[in-house]
């Protein structure tokens, strides 16, 4: 099996349990049973249940709101404005690229967690917020990654070739470099933004005091609230960091197989 089916396959069971939670009827308050604390895998419980009485599956699944759609608004927010700003310095060149990258240059030079940090400290801990953030803070590798490649193609002989049959500027820009030749180098940026954002939500989460809190179930505040309970259904938190290393392990996978996909195309 290929990195790209697994990859897809793992993205894909993401997407899917996202798009269930949205309907789920469960509710995360009534569900509370001490009676049925720390129950094994049951055909009523297919997870068991966490040391409240809470059914682990059902959690599990509602879990995947709390990072799907910021992930998708961090990793929209990664690829328009990185790639506004690289295309603008890729195409243009001297003071305007020389602009953007010192601007890119200023906002990598914080640690791009410390950053989300500080907008939640400022902003406060919304989902919306945190996805703002990461995805500007991912912003600038997107960017420079377009620079480089229309910096290599904009006085490619195919370009040459356009601007003597008289195709204008903006669809030499807008569709032959970036959607022919740079899609795929910012598809596999913005997977990485969105993979980053699952590892920032899920840690806040764990850590408390940033990202979501209980009840509202989350990966990361599901294993920190059963890591460690003595005689607890042990599935009430290995689930979680199985769900958590899956996300994680399907957009790697995934951005590896278009990054070899690059290379291969531009003889890299």
């Amino acid at each position: 099996m290929s990195a790209r089916t697994v990859g897809l396959g793992l993205v894909g069971a993401l997407i899917l349990a996202w798009v269930l939670a949205l309907v789920a009827p469960y509710d995360i308050v009534a569900d509370v049973n001490p009676a049925r604390a720390s129950l094994g895998p049951s055909g009523a419980h297919w997870l068991g249940t966490d040391h409240l009485g809470r059914d682990v599956a059902w959690r599990l699944l509602l879990g995947s709101r709390a990072f799907v759609a910021p992930g998708l608004l961090t990793a929209a927010i990664a690829g328009l404005v990185g790639g506004a700003a690289g295309a603008l310095a890729g195409w243009f060149g001297g003071p305007v690229a020389a602009l953007v990258r010192y601007t890119f240059t200023v906002g990598a030079s914080v640690p791009r967690f410390v950053l989300v940090l500080l907008a939640g400290a400022i902003f406060g801990a919304d989902p919306a917020v945190l996805a703002v953030a990461t995805g500007l803070a991912c912003a600038p590798a997107v960017g420079e990654a377009v620079t480089c490649r229309l910096e290599e193609l904009r006085r490619a002989e195919f370009v040459l070739a356009l601007r003597a049959h008289g195709v204008p500027e903006g669809r030499i820009l807008g569709y032959h470099l970036l959607w022919v030749n740079a899609r795929g180098l910012v598809a596999r940026q913005v997977l990485q933004a969105f993979g980053f954002f699952l590892v920032v939500e899920t840690t806040l989460s764990y850590l408390g005091g940033f990202g979501v809190q209980e009840p509202t179930p989350s990966w990361g505040n599901m294993l920190a609230f059963e890591f460690g309970i003595p005689d607890g259904n042990l599935l009430a938190w290995m689930a979680p960091a199985a769900a958590i290393w899956a996300g994680i392990l399907g957009t790697a996978l995934l951005g590896q197989d278009l990054g070899l996909r690059e290379g291969a195309r531009h003889g890299r």
